[in-house]
C-alpha cells in the first residue's frame, strides 16, 4: 500500500521527511479520473445549454435548471488539482515537477490553440478574429500575464493552474514535508485575508484568490490521504469550505436570480458542499472501491475535452440543430466532442507528451558532465 490510511498521527520521522527522499510507488487513484471527467462533462453541458448557437436564449428550460450548476465543475477541477499536484510534487525537485507539468499541459493545449486559430482565420468562428500577436501570446499559455485576450473561453482556468504550479514549484525547492505543508497552507490563508482586507492586487494575483480555497482544500485532503486524519488538515478543509462559500455567494451566482435568494443560496451551498464531501470521501478511502480500469480512459479524455468542446461544439450545434432538432443534436454533439477528445489524446498527447518530458529531463541534466 503506497499511502496507508490511519487515524494515528504521523511520526516525527514522517513529519521531518526530507524532500530528497524518493517518493514511494503510487497506485493510481482512478476515482479521481472519474471525478475529473464528471467535472469536465458538467462544464460541457453548462456551455452547451447556454450557447447562443441554438438560436434562442433558452433552448432547454428544464434541463438548464440542472446543467447551470455544471459551471461549478471548475471548482472540483481546482480541488482535485490541489490534491494531485501536491502528490506529484512530493519528493521531486522543482525541475522534475516543472517538466512533468509542462509535458502534461502543453501538447493538447498547443493543438487546441492551432485548431481554434485556424477555425477563426477561416471565418468559421465569427465572434472574434484573433491577431497574430494574440495567437502567439496564447501559444505560450501566458496570455493573462501579458493582458492578451484568451482565444478560447475556458483558457482562463489554465492561468490559475499555472500560478498554483509556480507556488508549488517554489515550495518544492525548499523541500516538501508534512509540517511545512501545514505552514504553507497557514501562510496562504493568512495572506489571502490580508490581500482582501487591504485590497492588494499583487497578492490576489500571486495567491490565485479565486481558486485558492479549492487548491488549499485539495492539498489538505492529500495530507489526510497520505498521513491519516488529524485536526490541523481537517481545519484547513473547513476554513477552505467557508472561504469558498463566502466568495461564491458574494459573487451573486445565477442560481439566486433563477430560484430566488433563499432557494438559490441553498442550492449553491449544497453543490459546493457536495464537492467538498466527495473529495473528503476520497481522502479517507471511502471511495477506494471505485477502481475500474475504464475510469483511466475517462480521465485521459478530460483535458482535451475541456480544451476543445466549446467552439467545436458551438459550430456543430449551429450546423446540426436546424436539421436534427435540439433534442437529437445535444447528445450527438456531446458524443462528437468526446470523439474529438479521444483523437487528441491518441494522436497528440500519447506521442508528444512522453517525448517532451524526456527532452525536458535531458535539459535538466545538460550540465551534469561539466560539473
Amino acid at each position: 500500500m503506497p499511502f496507508v490510511l490511519t487515524s494515528v498521527p504521523p511520526s516525527p520521522e514522517a513529519l521531518a521527511e526530507p524532500a530528497a527522499v524518493e517518493p514511494p510507488v503510487r497506485s493510481r487513484l482512478r476515482v479521481l479520473d472519474l471525478l475529473r471527467f464528471v467535472a469536465a462533462l458538467g462544464v460541457v453541458l453548462f456551455h452547451f445549454g447556454e450557447t447562443r448557437a441554438w438560436g434562442t436564449p433558452n433552448a432547454f428550460p428544464a434541463l438548464s435548471a440542472v446543467t447551470m450548476f455544471g459551471v461549478y465543475g471548475v471548482r472540483l477541477f481546482f480541488m482535485i488539482s490541489g490534491f494531485v499536484i501536491l502528490m506529484s510534487a512530493w519528493g521531486r525537485s522543482t525541475g522534475e515537477f516543472a517538466a512533468s507539468r509542462i509535458a502534461r499541459l502543453y501538447p493538447a493545449y498547443w493543438a487546441s490553440v492551432i485548431v481554434l486559430g485556424v477555425l477563426a482565420l477561416a471565418g468559421l468562428i465569427t465572434d472574434h478574429r484573433p491577431t497574430l500577436s494574440e495567437l502567439l501570446a496564447n501559444l505560450t499559455m501566458l496570455q493573462h500575464g501579458l493582458r492578451v485576450r484568451d482565444l478560447e473561453v475556458v483558457y482562463w482556468t489554465l492561468w490559475q493552474e499555472l500560478v498554483f504550479y509556480v507556488l508549488v514549484g517554489c515550495f518544492a525547492a525548499i523541500g516538501i514535508t508534512y509540517r511545512r505543508c501545514l505552514g504553507f497552507l497557514a501562510g496562504w490563508v493568512f495572506l489571502l485575508l490580508v490581500a482582501e482586507r487591504l485590497d492588494v492586487s499583487f497578492l490576489k494575483v500571486v495567491l490565485v484568490q479565486f481558486s485558492a480555497p479549492y487548491f488549499i482544500a485539495g492539498m489538505a485532503l492529500f495530507l489526510i490521504y497520505r498521513f491519516g486524519g488529524s485536526l490541523l488538515p481537517w481545519l484547513f478543509v473547513a476554513v477552505a469550505w467557508v472561504l469558498a462559500l463566502v466568495q461564491l455567494l458574494g459573487e451573486h451566482p445565477a442560481a439566486l436570480e433563477r430560484f430566488g435568494e433563499a432557494t438559490g443560496s441553498a442550492l449553491v451551498v449544497g453543490v459546493i458542499s457536495l464537492i467538498f464531501l466527495v473529495m473528503c470521501l476520497v481522502a479517507v478511502g471511502r471511495l477506494d472501491g471505485l477502481d475500474w480500469r475504464w475510469f483511466t480512459v475517462l480521465g485521459a479524455l478530460t483535458y482535451p475535452l475541456y480544451l476543445f468542446h466549446h467552439h467545436i461544439g458551438f459550430l456543430l450545434i449551429q450546423w446540426l440543430h436546424p436539421v436534427l432538432g435540439n433534442r437529437v443534436t445535444l447528445p450527438v454533439v456531446v458524443l462528437a466532442v468526446l470523439g474529438v477528445a479521444y483523437l487528441v489524446y491518441r494522436l497528440v498527447e500519447v506521442p508528444l507528451g512522453p517525448r517532451l518530458k524526456t527532452a525536458l529531463a535531458r535539459s535538466l541534466r545538460a550540465d551534469a558532465g561539466k560539473a
